[in-house]
């Protein structure tokens, strides 16, 4: 249990690597800045014509394509940096001082050996500064471990108990290309001075309860938790203001949202969810509300949303226009302190009671949008996912079409709307479904974990499986 909760905060950060051109291999990375810059070994990305990172975000797997930023091949490191939006902010990881680690210490390594994704092996420090040649190369100063390293590994993170990283897996030593118990890792503290400029994290929280203890702030970079909710802090992350929220989660508006949610307008940004005893819910805002102004700023997306609202400080007010029903509506939010229970939020059921399904004699499973899609009723499958059997909508049993799982659905997502118009059964699936044209895109709302979003699926060339 000592590193239960250490795997868990780091693993969202340890990325997967898949290179093409004269090598074609699949490694690790660690992400060291929320604008999606990832530290990896040089020898993973060195001579590659194409390099593809994929991650977990918001629970749901992606793929972004990603260029060699920086690079030290006598250290055997590298900064590769994702082409995303320019909005998606990314979870770094926290990193440590590899100075102050010591033969004996417990660590963890976390990576993709093999190509299995998000592996964690657990071992000791067998030494602190060791010499490894390699070919021509001579790598000093690498920390040995006995946690298992294994291809596909290089890249990925070695961390100690406070979830911070000391180490970049990078090399085994082995007469039969496989762990016997030989592993090499660069120390962290190599990283740091070689590419600080590319390097935005904060300290771990395992590692600041004595410093929460005596009232000191800790601020972290404006990123998407690990559970994916936008609890944006308001502060600056290196300004000394403590961390205030307005409790909401909000989602992008694009055309086909717009479109098939009926909404007058084609940016602003959509109210995911609202937590209990915030701002948000304090102002009586609700979920599926529209914000297209803040302080009388015209909205255009996530990220111009937050922009408005950051450097602001518990106890001011903001001024947040929105659509409800079609009708406009303005309500005025005052920011508060983050409570101590912030991330506890994430795991909280939405509100409202579970009604009966009914109606679901005689259809077993459809298959639609590359998914197969399954009545909820007592039985195996439902309760494979942790599906209350008492609840309205359907689920997805499997996911095989290209546009769903780019889409990010996943097996055990819980249906309750197709573009706007609730899922009581699957009878209802049925007669809804008919209806839609998936060639202009579809929006869903779902539930995944007792946590809802807002998910749009768009046609993709030659993807039977995904439109038939």
């Amino acid at each position: 249990m000592s590193f239960n909760r250490a795997i868990l905060i780091v693993s969202p950060s340890v990325v997967g690597i898949n290179t093409s051109g004269t090598q074609e291999q699949t490694a690790s990375g660690i992400i060291v800045s929320p604008q999606g810059y990832i530290l990896t070994n040089y020898h993973v990305v060195e001579g590659a014509e194409s390099i593809v990172v994929t991650l977990v975000l918001d629970q749901m797997i992606k793929s972004y394509p990603a260029k060699l930023i920086d690079s030290e091949p006598t250290l055997d490191m590298a900064i590769v940096g994702i082409s995303a939006d320019g909005e998606t902010m990314f979870p770094p990881a926290s990193l440590g001082d590899s100075d102050r680690i010591f033969v004996g210490q417990d660590v963890v390594a976390i990576g993709n050996p093999f190509g299995l994704s998000q592996s964690a092996s657990a071992g000791i420090i067998s030494n602190t500064r060791r010499t490894l040649t390699a070919g021509n190369k001579a790598f000093e100063g690498l920390i040995q471990t006995d946690a298992s390293i294994n291809p596909g590994s290089s890249g990925g993170a070695l961390i100690n108990t406070k979830a911070e990283v000391i180490g970049i897996n990078t090399a085994i030593y082995s007469p039969v290309q496989a762990f016997t118990g030989v592993g090499f890792a660069i120390p962290i503290n190599q990283a740091k001075d070689v590419f600080g400029d590319f390097i935005q994290t904060a300290a771990s929280p395992l590692a600041n309860k004595s410093l929460q203890a005596a009232g000191g702030n800790i601020n972290r970079p404006n990123v998407s938790s690990p559970m994916g909710a936008n609890l944006r802090m308001m502060a600056k992350a290196n300004s000394a203001a403590p961390r205030c929220w307005l409790g909401i989660d909000v989602y992008p508006i694009d055309n086909v949202v717009g479109r098939e949610l009926g909404l007058p307008v084609d940016s602003g940004v959509l109210v995911n969810r609202v937590f209990a005893n915030s701002p948000g819910i304090k102002a009586g805002m609700l979920r599926g509300d529209v914000i297209f102004r803040v302080n009388n700023k015209r909205v255009k997306d996530p990220k111009m949303f937050w922009s408005f609202i950051e450097g602001a400080k518990a106890g001011d007010e903001v001024s947040i226009a929105l659509l409800r029903d079609g009708q406009r509506k303005t309500s005025v939010l005052t920011l508060e302190l983050e409570p101590p229970n912030a991330r506890a939020l994430l795991s909280k059921a939405p509100q409202g009671a579970a009604t009966g399904a009914a109606g679901t004699e005689g259809i077993e499973e459809i298959s639609w949008l590359g998914v197969d899609v399954q009545p909820i009723e007592v039985g195996e499958a439902a309760q494979e996912f942790g599906i209350d059997p008492t609840d309205t909508g359907v689920f997805i049993g499997e996911v095989e079409g290209i546009a769903a799982i780019e889409a990010g659905l996943q097996p055990g997502d819980l249906i309750k709307k197709v573009n706007n118009q609730p899922v009581k059964d699957i009878v209802a699936f049925k007669e809804i479904i008919k209806k839609v044209d998936t060639s202009k895109g579809t929006v869903l709302d779902i539930v995944r974990q007792n946590r809802p979003f807002y998910i749009t699926i768009k046609p993709v060339a030659k993807d039977a499986g995904a439109w038939q």
